[in-house]
């Protein structure tokens, strides 16, 4: 799908519609689509909210909960790519560009919605409604298996293990769990490298041509290894200007040291002082360029001997 953008704003014609249904339009067409997407997303706010009330005592809190975790979610990922795409629109000036298809999305919501609509008819016919409608939580679908499609607007883990896979395989590509133009961009590299059809879509056979993007090992005392070495140098480089704390050698042996300087690195970004890298310690950045610790100490390390 192309944009292209004209100096002469105009009104929307029906050619103008037809256009943007083949994903062809121009900056006018755009800013008229962008405004009215979000009349009809406050419209849509302000009717959930109320609905959710509703929701709540008529159909219980299983089926508030599916609409909260649902819908709401489906709506904030289109928002979210729909910003994307208006982002990559005004930096591109007048230049032509390729944008993301959004027909997945639309699609991916326009099933959850009818599926939520059946079970809330099922209730109805059930006569299981006010006090008789179900209530705690609501049971969980076992996952399926395999790694999830992602496209732009997208966040959360999943994305993050696509951005570790990218830039396993080489790709340039922040590991910040939000799937925008810089992942998306990735996408298409890799697909384009591997004689992929070339979506920016992560479908299955993308994720098979990746390597994994599994997490970066937890280290904790005991730890070691290259990876253990690694962290204790891009440590040590960076904390004079920062948390101004340092191991006393690079050893590779995870010590009292390194717990030290983990817990001041920790401590510089507000995030419980344990002395342990997990996660959240590896997703932290170390610089003002934005480079993630995981990033900055290399993706290639998936596992490590922790020495228990």
């Amino acid at each position: 799908m192309s944009w292209r953008q004209s100096a002469c704003p105009r009104s929307l014609t029906a050619d103008a519609t037809a256009r943007r249904a083949l994903g062809i339009s121009d900056k006018a067409e755009l800013g008229s689509a962008q405004a009215g997407y979000r009349e009809v997303l406050f419209e849509w706010n302000d009717n959930l909210n109320r609905t959710l009330a509703l929701v709540h005592t008529y159909f219980g809190s299983q089926v508030r909960e599916q609409l909260e975790e649902d819908i709401y979610e489906g709506f904030a990922t289109l928002g979210r790519g729909l910003d994307e795409i208006v982002r990559m629109v005004s930096a591109a000036g007048d230049k032509p560009i390729e944008v993301p298809t959004f027909g997945y999305l639309v699609n991916r919501l326009s099933r959850r919605v009818y599926q939520l609509n059946v079970h809330m008819l099922s209730l109805l016919e059930d006569g299981r409604i006010g006090r008789l409608a179900p209530r705690g939580s609501p049971a969980r679908a076992e996952p399926p298996t395999g790694e999830p499609q992602l496209q732009i607007g997208d966040q959360g883990p999943a994305v993050r293990r696509l951005q570790r896979a990218l830039h396993r395989a080489g790709e340039t590509v922040a590991v910040d769990g939000t799937f925008g133009q810089e992942t998306w961009a990735a996408v298409r590299s890799a697909q384009r490298a591997r004689r992929l059809d070339v979506t920016g879509i992560a479908w299955p056979d993308t994720w098979a041509a990746l390597p994994s993007g599994g997490p970066m090992p937890l280290l904790r005392n005991g730890s070691r290894g290259e990876v253990v070495a690694a962290l204790q140098r891009v440590l040590t480089e960076e904390a004079p200007a920062r948390w101004k704390v340092a191991p006393e050698a690079v050893t590779g042996i995870f010590d009292a040291s390194t717990s030290a300087e983990v817990q001041a690195f920790q401590e510089w970004h507000g995030l419980e002082a344990d002395g342990l890298v997990g996660d959240r310690t590896w997703s932290a950045m170390v610089n003002n360029a934005g480079t993630s610790l995981e990033v900055a100490v290399g993706l290639d390390h998936v596992v490590v001997d922790d020495g228990q």
